[in-house]
């Protein structure tokens, strides 16, 4: 006894397949559009690896005397152009020497942002001993 209205042979089937093979097409598009770039930054250059604070707001620093000081999570020291951590007398011997030839030099200071806020005034302090009256606390922007 067959208590639908309608003959089996007369009712609507969905076929899905159409819809499977446009949903495919439409994630190989999107596969094949979707761009894989990273943004290239001074710190590609140098040796050891370290993340950037984020701000929202970010400001470039002159195009004057620039000696970048990185500072890794343990709090060593690094010269950008110097692939080993260096001591606080041969910093201090290296900086002294650049600042009788370039007084006016700005010296860059990158920290991880994990390294200890303690070590990082521990480096400015370095800096303001040596005489060096401009530095910039270089951070990297907040992508929204």
């Amino acid at each position: 006894m067959n208590l639908s209205r309608t003959p089996a042979r007369f009712r609507p089937t969905l076929d899905i397949t159409p819809l499977i093979d446009v949903v495919f097409l439409l994630l190989v598009f999107l596969l094949l559009t979707m761009t894989f770039a990273e943004e290239k930054t001074e710190l590609e250059e140098a040796i050891i690896d370290i993340e950037l604070a984020k701000s929202s707001t970010t400001e470039t620093p002159s195009p004057i005397e620039n000696i970048t000081l990185l500072i890794d999570e343990k709090g060593s020291l690094y010269r950008a152009d110097a692939p080993i951590a260096q001591t606080t007398d041969d910093l201090k011997i290296y900086l002294a020497e650049k600042l009788l030839s370039a007084p006016d030099m700005t010296v860059n200071v990158k920290s991880d942002h994990r390294t200890r806020h303690g070590q990082v005034i521990e480096a400015l302090d370095l800096l303001k001993s040596l005489g060096i009256k401009r530095v910039n606390l270089v951070i990297e922007k907040h992508k929204e």
